[in-house]
């Protein structure tokens, strides 16, 4: 009777598992399905008014040139936090660390070339 039970519970333990993922797929197939109705019905709402259609397209060419301005600050101050670092340093140290800096971003830089 052990090994029936040792046997039998493996087995149904796959099965239920085979199932259940095999559920999944059904639900996220569904999920799939359901967002691609709603967007069909929202391109035709938008469609029908040309004007809300302008408006979204002008909000989201605003929203995304404000991520790049983001960009453009977090660089910016990435740059004056590194100048700042840089002359905090013991001016004896700071040729050693500008090479080293020099070294990383000439590697970096060669790597990207190499690549595209």
């Amino acid at each position: 009777m052990a090994e029936l039970e040792e046997t039998l519970a493996p087995m149904v333990q796959r099965t239920l598992s085979d199932v259940l993922q095999a559920e999944g797929l059904v639900t996220e197939a569904m999920r799939d399905l359901v967002k691609d109705e709603i967007k069909e019905h929202m391109r035709a709402k938008l469609d029908e008014d040309p004007a809300l259609k302008k408006e979204i397209k002008d909000a989201l060419n605003m929203y995304m040139e404000s991520r790049a301005k983001e960009l453009i600050a977090a660089v910016r101050l990435t740059k004056a936090g590194a100048k700042l670092s840089f002359n905090m340093i013991p001016p004896h140290l700071r040729e050693e660390l500008k090479g080293e800096i020099i070294k990383m971003f000439e590697k970096e830089l060669n790597e990207l070339l190499e690549r595209v």
